[in-house]
């Protein structure tokens, strides 16, 4: 009896052991993937106040982030390559401008960037992807 005892235990600290060691994926390997664009929302605030023009992106638009530094897009019929690199978790050069990461899980990835053109004006652009 003492050796299925032990025996069930042994089991059981191995099934609950390799449960909890799940390789926790890092920015790089979430961010390489092909996403679908959903829309761009472009606001050029000015004196005005916010101007606001949400771009619909059309059916087999996509960004795909490669894992050889390079990222392909394909939006509104234009397609173009990059170059990208991560900052940091939150951050990531594309083509020398850098974007901030707003979120990144499975299935969403939510990009931003502002550019200050005066002290008062600027511009800004999210950019809405899924998977």
């Amino acid at each position: 009896m003492k050796k299925v005892l032990f025996t069930v235990s042994v089991i059981l600290l191995a099934l609950i052991s390799s449960s909890c060691k799940k390789d926790k994926e890092t920015t790089a390997q979430k961010l390489q993937h092909n996403w679908t664009i959903v829309s761009e929302v472009d606001n050029s605030h000015d004196a005005s106040g916010d101007n606001i023009n949400t771009i619909t992106a059309a059916s087999g638009d996509y960004v795909n982030f490669s894992s050889n530094g390079t990222v392909t897009s394909q939006f509104n019929g234009f397609t173009s390559t990059a170059a990208y690199s991560l900052i940091s978790d939150t951050q990531i050069s594309i083509d020398g401008e850098t974007f901030t990461i707003k979120v990144l899980s499975g299935s969403q990835l939510v990009l931003y960037i502002k550019d200050d053109t005066s002290a008062t004006e600027y511009d800004e652009t999210t950019l809405n992807l899924k998977r």
